[in-house]
């Protein structure tokens, strides 16, 4: 892992410590806290996004699409389980999985590049609607066509993203987020990074 991404995202799981001491707590009512902060403390948080986007290697070559006409986007999709530790903090096992077309001809069919990351994450919420997300972890990699599922190992995963509550409420948040992930190979000395927009539910 590259030592700046791997301290920015330890930055943004330690930043709990940060919220507690500027002493915004939960209160017994369910109404807005200090700041305009939703009272979701205590609370389980579930939820997932879809996203488009793209993936790219870093010299391997392995997202370059073969015979396509046009580069393909890339498909993000993730969920998430946790719980909500203070008004601005949310831990969480983060879960997702990337894929895009690699190779493509009448003969042979389609060979999809998918990579799938299982990560521990913290959310950090800057303004009531607007958060920070980073994750660590661990990623895999594979390519499958009509034939075979050629599989790249395991690999360290880093995760970055940040998300404006379009819909917010206690309970429900409606978002637009943007993504950053890379998973990083021995077995391809290479990484892997994909970044993709998109939108996102989750329950609190």
């Amino acid at each position: 892992m590259k030592p700046i991404k791997s301290l920015l995202v330890l930055a943004i799981l330690c930043a709990p410590a940060l919220a507690s001491a500027q002493g915004y707590y939960a209160g017994s009512g369910g109404g807005p806290l200090p700041g305009g902060f939703h009272n979701r403390v205590g609370h389980l948080t579930l939820g997932g996004s879809i996203g488009l986007g793209g993936m790219h290697d870093g010299g391997s070559g392995i997202t370059t699409c073969g015979g396509c006409d046009i580069s393909p986007l890339a498909l993000e999709f993730d969920g998430h389980i946790g719980g909500v530790l203070s008004p601005r903090f949310a831990l969480m096992l983060e879960l997702q999985g990337n894929v895009q077309t690699v190779h493509s001809d009448a003969i042979n069919g389609d060979t999809v590049l998918s990579q799938g990351a299982a990560m521990l994450a913290g959310q950090f919420w800057i303004l009531p609607q607007l958060w920070i997300k980073g994750g660590i972890g661990v990623a895999s990699l594979q390519a499958d066509d009509a034939y075979f599922t050629t599989d790249f190992g395991t690999g360290g995963a880093l995760m970055a993203a940040i998300g404006v509550e379009l819909v917010s409420a206690r309970r429900f948040a409606l978002e637009l987020q943007g993504r950053i992930i890379e998973g990083t190979y021995r077995s391809l000395d290479d990484n892997v990074t994909s970044g993709t927009i998109g939108i996102g539910v989750n329950w609190y």
